[in-house]
């Protein structure tokens, strides 16, 4: 099979590992510089005041680390993805109901799993087509290959956004020892575009069971930051890749 081949001139991931919350972003040759102290309350201030109030700390994550791969005047396709979008806001629904209280239309609106996207494209005038991914621990690999899909018949650039919090207590035994507050953003163009890096794609066959998509995210932003020619292998249930770079 022909080895996909995308640039990439933006990128940003969050991690809340341990009560440490860092923030690290890249462009093209650029060393990415971690920003300590990313914690809720400085998250998103690229939003306006409006939809940064409506945001929690999952939804200012994601937002975040996608305005770091949003150009002026750009309008591009998004690619989103979380295992179970914002599941805090959920599990709140779910209480109100069991308990006869009444819904929050806030929790309610923000609950929808694409409603992050939503927000984003109204802050950013984006008028072109998102795509919403959920695929258990398959999410992140799914949107990468949705992505990658996307940029052979898109002519815009195509952004790959994924968001995971750690599970609520009462869900706390699914989750791994190292589980970790995750929020990454890639901006992929087409390989003819003049800016970013050049990075191969290669296919590879499923891996079951699939890794965790908070350390495979965290591999990948490792990839990027130090640009490493070594193929990074991002196994997956259903299928998966080898991300390489020119150096």
């Amino acid at each position: 099979m022909t080895l996909l081949q995308a640039r990439i001139s933006h990128w940003a991931f969050w991690e809340d590992r341990n009560d440490h919350a860092v923030l690290k972003s890249g462009t093209s040759g650029h060393i990415a510089v971690p920003i300590d102290d990313m914690n809720n309350a400085n998250l998103a201030r690229s939003l306006k005041p409006a939809w940064r109030r409506r945001l929690d700390l999952y939804g200012r994550a994601a937002a975040e680390v996608l305005g770091h791969t949003i150009c002026d005047g750009d309008n591009p396709h998004i690619v989103f993805a979380s295992r179970h979008g914002n599941i805090d806001r959920t599990l709140k629904l779910l209480h109100q109901v069991a308990t006869n209280e009444t819904l929050s239309p806030a929790d309610f609106s923000m609950s929808v799993h694409n409603a992050l996207v939503g927000v984003a494209s109204i802050n950013w005038s984006i008028t072109q087509s998102h795509t919403a991914i959920s695929a258990g621990n398959d999410s992140l690999i799914a949107a990468l290959t949705e992505t990658l899909c996307q940029l052979t018949s898109e002519d815009g650039p195509v952004i790959l956004c994924y968001v995971d919090l750690p599970l609520p207590d009462i869900y706390q035994d699914q989750d791994p020892d190292d589980i970790s507050g995750t929020a990454l953003a890639i901006r992929f163009d087409q390989p003819t575009a003049t800016d970013g890096k050049m990075f191969w794609f290669d296919p590879i066959p499923d891996h079951d069971p699939a890794p965790m998509p908070h350390r495979q995210a965290r591999a990948i932003a490792a990839c990027l930051d130090a640009s490493s020619k070594t193929g990074l292998h991002l196994p997956g249930k259903t299928g998966g890749w080898i991300m390489q770079s020119n150096g």
